[in-house]
């Protein structure tokens, strides 16, 4: 037995309802306000992709579509984006790691300029990213 998803044309409210057969319920109405003008939606799903499959995903120039190295948000949308690809290997704590990483970056920001006139590092190097 399916579980399909609805959307109500008068609320906009999505349901799912799970359904003997693969036709629609003749009783079909929506929970929110109950109206009969209903429609299956298209749900969302899940696919599974080959180890191979995701480094070629990765791989493709469009992954870097948006991404501006002089700026350390876009890195991390980036960077997360690609932990995300990698799942499991790249660890349960990547998130993590990344957003700690812009933080210190953020807030060197400001002393970075002075540090910078007196010998100090760039911001790629204090990143580990350069």
């Amino acid at each position: 037995m399916p579980i399909y998803e609805y959307t109500c044309a008068d609320c906009h409210a999505r349901f799912q309802r799970l359904v003997r057969g693969f036709n629609d319920p003749p009783d079909l109405i929506c929970p929110r306000c109950g109206s009969d003008r209903i429609r299956r939606a298209i749900s969302r799903f899940a696919t599974v992709k080959s180890e191979e499959a995701r480094i070629d995903a990765m791989a493709d120039p469009s992954t870097f579509a948006g991404l501006d190295e002089n700026d350390p948000r876009s890195i991390a949308r980036w960077a997360k984006k690609m932990g995300k690809e990698l799942g499991e290997e790249a660890g349960e704590d990547w998130d993590e790691m990344v957003d700690q990483m812009l933080e210190e970056e953020l807030s060197g920001k400001s002393g970075e300029e002075e540090g910078n006139e007196s010998g100090g590092s760039s911001r790629e190097d204090n990143l580990g990213w350069g």
